[in-house]
């Protein structure tokens, strides 16, 4: 989210946080950031979606990766081979410090420690877990 939120910013770009399809959550439409967190509407000047009118969007191509681009039937299954390539393709997007001519950037792949501290600490300053969440965090650092 960090490293996704920094090109956003860095770009001029809308972040929209999608997490529908969430091994977390039995319902595959439903997105799983205002499951948990806080609704957002802007992190440090970069505009948010974050809710479920996400499942009422569409957003225009081309996309980058260009694996994006394929017909919706033949995006249904992505190989480890595909989302790693796709990782690494979006790590030196990011990393070039310049912008895609894609209008959308899917950033689908795991960027952990792709992204500098004070990105990451920016968006753990910007987003807060739901009271229930919060509180059953808060129960285990207790009993812990």
């Amino acid at each position: 989210l960090a490293a996704a939120w920094r090109f956003a910013q860095r770009t001029g770009r809308n972040l929209v946080i999608d997490w529908r399809g969430s091994c977390y959550l039995d319902q595959p439409f439903t997105n799983a950031f205002p499951v948990f967190f806080e609704p957002v509407q802007d992190i440090a000047g970069v505009r948010v979606i974050c809710d479920d009118q996400i499942n009422q969007r569409t957003f225009p191509g081309p996309f980058f990766p260009a694996w994006w681009n394929k017909p919706t039937i033949d995006c249904a299954y992505r190989p480890d081979e595909q989302i790693f390539r796709e990782r690494d393709e979006l790590d030196q997007l990011f990393q070039s410090e310049q912008d895609s001519d894609a209008n959308t950037v899917v950033c689908d792949a795991c960027l952990m420690w792709r992204c500098d501290e004070e990105a990451e600490r920016e968006i753990f300053r910007s987003i807060k877990p739901r009271a229930e969440v919060q509180a059953r965090i808060d129960a285990i650092f207790r009993e812990h």
